[in-house]
């Protein structure tokens, strides 16, 4: 096999994978199964691949235990975009996602109040509506394709509504997600984040002064006003962020649903355990790879690492752990595992709690107004596996309630 990038002096043999990431996952009918192949290799769960995010060489943290300490540990392992993760005009970053401390605080507690639980049950109803909405448009069909009319407009446009933005424009803002995340080419990728880019600079220039928005042009950093780039790397983060991963993680569900028909019996009867579930879902159905830098030059778990060297952290693997959960790839709603999907330390999740509420509310959608949901005969599920773990197609069944 020929090694797609030449590899670094420091890089230890033994830590060298030469394989392209996404392809690897692809391997099979099961991207979990496919990943989870990495655990059955010794060492501390560090590997150098060869081919990673977006082509370029990363090391890739595979055990649970070091992809928490990945996130968690941000004096050795910085939120700041490595040189070989870009693919957006480095002048500019997406706050405050990719900024460490002290600066983190600041951007993040601009955004906080704007997310808290008790911020996000008063968007209960739009959620609760909107969900409603859309499962009356295909209800009656007792049949539907669960991306493209549920899944991929439900965090898009409930995002859209935080931010104040015309709901008419959903359509452009699907396209651009679509070609942004999962672009042919690099080239693909940057011209569709040019042309939010360029839409979002409109929109803080002269669209509506809504309460976020409000927040954002207002932020402050160590005493200064939030500069132009700053407003601009946040309303971006908004946009994008959680919509591909929401939509994601909303597939997986349905998918795994579909296919254990006590378990929705389980919970129409017992609503209560939904939220157990949910917990249970995103621990084995993690769809994203968060990456990070290497801070400084280190050995880290008896292997060397230099500072700017780009890391991944792929929660889908980490979920699937044997070392951290006995039969990990069974879904058990009584598990009550504590994972990593949402993140850990400073930058844990800032959009958990309306994750889980659009997941909360489309579980009960569904299984309250339907029976035996299940994967149709012919029906499709394609799904791919470059940047996140998402379906693109899934077709969906059921009886009336």
């Amino acid at each position: 096999m020929t090694v797609a990038s030449p590899v670094p002096d420091h890089i230890l043999p033994g830590c060298v994978w030469d394989h392209d990431f996404a392809s690897f996952l692809a391997e099979g009918d099961d991207p979990y199964l496919a990943g989870a192949r990495l655990h059955e290799r010794q060492g501390p769960g560090l590997i150098w691949a060869t081919s990673a995010a977006h082509g370029g060489p990363a090391w890739i943290f595979t055990h649970n235990a070091t992809v928490e300490e990945g996130f968690a540990d941000f004096t050795k392992f910085s939120s700041k975009r490595s040189a070989n993760m870009a693919v957006m005009d480095d002048a500019w970053l997406l706050l405050p996602v990719e900024a460490d401390r002290p600066d983190h605080r600041f951007y993040r507690g601009a955004l906080h109040p704007f997310f808290t639980p008790s911020a996000m049950a008063r968007r209960n109803s739009a959620v609760q509506e909107l969900c409603d909405q859309l499962i009356d448009g295909f209800i009656e069909r007792r049949s539907c394709e669960f991306i493209s009319e549920f899944s991929a407009i439900l965090p898009n446009a409930i995002v859209i509504s935080l931010l104040g933005m015309p709901q008419d424009m959903l359509h452009h803002f699907l396209a651009w997600e679509e070609d942004i995340i999962h672009g042919a080419t690099i080239d693909a990728r940057r011209a569709a984040s040019e042309s939010v880019l360029e839409y979002l600079k409109d929109f803080i220039a002269h669209g509506p002064e809504n309460e976020l928005m409000h927040g954002i042009r207002s932020g402050m950093v160590a005493g200064r006003p939030f500069s132009a780039m700053e407003v601009l790397g946040t309303v971006y983060l908004l946009f994008v962020a959680g919509l591909d991963t929401v939509n994601s993680t909303l597939g997986w569900i349905m998918n795994y649903l579909a296919k254990d028909q006590a378990l929705q019996q389980r919970l129409r009867e017992h609503p209560e355990l939904i939220p157990a579930a949910i917990e249970e879902f995103t621990r084995a159905f993690g769809v994203s790879a968060p990456s990070r830098t290497v801070a400084e030059d280190m050995v880290y778990h008896g292997v060397p690492m230099k500072k700017g060297d780009p890391i991944l952290l792929p929660t889908f693997i980490a979920g699937r752990d044997p070392h951290a959960w006995p039969d990990p790839h069974r879904i058990d709603i009584d598990r009550r595992a504590r994972h990593v999907t949402f993140g850990r330390g400073p930058h844990v999740c800032l959009g958990v709690h309306l994750a889980k509420r659009e997941m909360r509310i489309m579980i009960e959608g569904f299984l309250g107004r339907m029976k035996n949901i299940h994967h149709p005969d012919g029906g499709r599920r394609d799904y791919h596996t470059t940047n996140t773990i998402g379906f693109d197609r899934l077709d969906l069944a059921w009886d009336p309630a």
